[in-house]
């Protein structure tokens, strides 16, 4: 406020209030280092507060150059800037500076901002306005909810009839997080509230409740389970996307809930209980032959069309050898059985470039484990306009290091005696990572792995 505004001032000392918030949880971390994963260096961050917003900030200390345009400034985004992860050099506007509207939190973090030129407090009209937040390249804004349907419907402000606050600037950072060239918007809650007894992530939005954030503005939906991208997608896979990352005790029921207003197929499946839990940190980047990054991660639910177009992409010739046949069309029932995995027992990576909508799937590498054996059989396929540039490798390498840790003694696989590159990928391995053995029946090989 500038002092010519106004009309009369009265001196007064008190001391300036500070806000605290609870010290994050495990559930809270969890989600921090989920969301973590979606922040990209050089990104321009939005946060909110309390303890889940201070688990995502915490969890940022690996990013370099990092910028703020946010409305609220907190302890946690200031001790970025003073670890030099946040230093606005990359912003697109404000460069070099910390924008913000107020600040809330301790007398050490106000102390720091005090005739600090690195920051600007501008009024909520502007650092609000949707326009421009924008303007910020790689705009990343994390907020978070109370629920959401499972249609992509978000409210932050009520349950049913009962207010629990106002809508505050979310909607604001949201759209202008999605117009932002490179920019992210995402919702953080837990999977459940009341001490575990209700689950978050529900069918539909209670009558009464405020939509904060329409279907079309909720992009990524993170909880501690894994995180969902909503945006382009139907709702059969919306509605997959969301019960994957729900609680475990609550899939069953989103599940029956989803078939019976028919948001999913009648026969979906899902694997219920710990294996189906969604193991991020098996997620990795690797760099192929030909420069290109590739993230390998295990296979999601919502995988299920990407598979779908992978499939439609290969040669007559691989899904031959792939399928040990012919096979024209996947039907609904196999990529139901291929996009569900229990990851307690067996394991399906894809390598994928691109992210949200972008997002292609280059090749799948699966094992399924024989528990009489304790060994798994393995197979391989890899799109034809990307094959020889190392992704079977790169594949077999991640599958044999999870397969060696989860202590399995070996892998089996049959491949036609004319697939050379096939059996070179695994000539490739043996004596470093297993001993081979081949047996040759009809044109085919019958090969064990057993590892070193």
């Amino acid at each position: 406020i500038n002092i010519e505004d106004v009309d009369f001032v009265i001196p007064y000392d008190e001391e300036l209030l500070e806000y605290k918030t609870d010290a994050a949880d495990e559930q809270a971390k969890a989600i921090g280092k989920n969301i973590a994963r979606l922040v990209e260096d050089g990104s321009t961050i939005q946060v909110g507060y309390g303890n889940i917003p201070d688990a995502v900030v915490a969890s940022l200390r690996n990013k370099k150059n990092l910028g703020v345009h946010t409305e609220l400034l907190t302890d946690g985004v200031v001790k970025l800037i003073k670890e030099g992860i946040v230093t606005n050099s990359e912003k697109t506007i404000h460069r070099g500076k910390t924008v913000a509207s107020f600040c809330m939190g301790s007398r050490e973090t106000y102390r720091f901002i005090d005739n600090n030129p690195e920051f600007e407090f501008h009024p909520i009209e502007y650092t609000n306005d949707p326009m421009v937040i924008a303007k910020n390249n790689k705009m990343t804004a994390i907020n978070t909810a109370l629920e959401i349907d499972l249609t992509g419907q978000v409210t932050a402000e009520s349950l049913g009839h009962e207010f629990y606050s106002g809508i505050g600037g979310q909607s604001d950072f949201m759209r202008g997080a999605a117009m932002s060239e490179g920019g992210k918007s995402i919702i953080a809650l837990p999977s459940t509230a009341k001490n575990g007894e209700v689950s978050r992530i529900v069918p539909f939005l209670k009558e009464g409740a405020g939509v904060t954030l329409t279907r079309g503005d909720a992009r990524y939906v993170v909880t501690e389970y894994g995180t969902a991208y909503l945006h382009g997608k139907n709702i059969r896979e919306r509605a997959i996307s969301l019960i994957s990352i729900a609680h475990p005790k609550f899939r069953e029921w989103l599940l029956e809930e989803a078939k019976k207003y028919n948001l999913v197929y009648r026969d979906q499946i899902l694997v219920e209980g710990e294996g189906g839990i969604y193991p991020a940190n098996l997620e990795k980047y690797v760099k192929i032959k030909d420069g290109t990054k590739v993230l390998l991660r295990p296979i999601k639910p919502s995988d299920e069309d990407l598979i779908k177009e992978l499939f439609y992409k290969l040669s007559d010739e691989t899904i031959y050898k792939r399928f040990m046949g012919v096979k024209k069309y996947l039907p609904r029932q196999q990529l139901h059985e291929l996009a569900n995995v229990d990851y307690s027992k067996n394991m399906a990576i894809v390598a994928v470039i691109g992210e949200g909508e972008k997002e292609e799937i280059l090749g799948i590498g699966r094992y399924g484990l024989d528990e009489d054996t304790n060994s798994a059989e393995v197979a391989f396929v890899v799109r034809d306009d990307w094959q020889g540039k190392g992704i079977g490798t790169e594949l077999l390498k991640y599958l044999t290091t999870i397969a060696k840790k989860r202590g399995l003694y070996g892998f089996t696989a049959d491949v036609f005696a004319d697939n050379k590159p096939m059996l070179s990928l695994f000539e490739k391995f043996d004596k470093k990572s297993y001993v081979m053995e081949k047996e040759l029946t009809g044109g085919i090989y019958h090969l064990r792995m057993h590892f070193k």
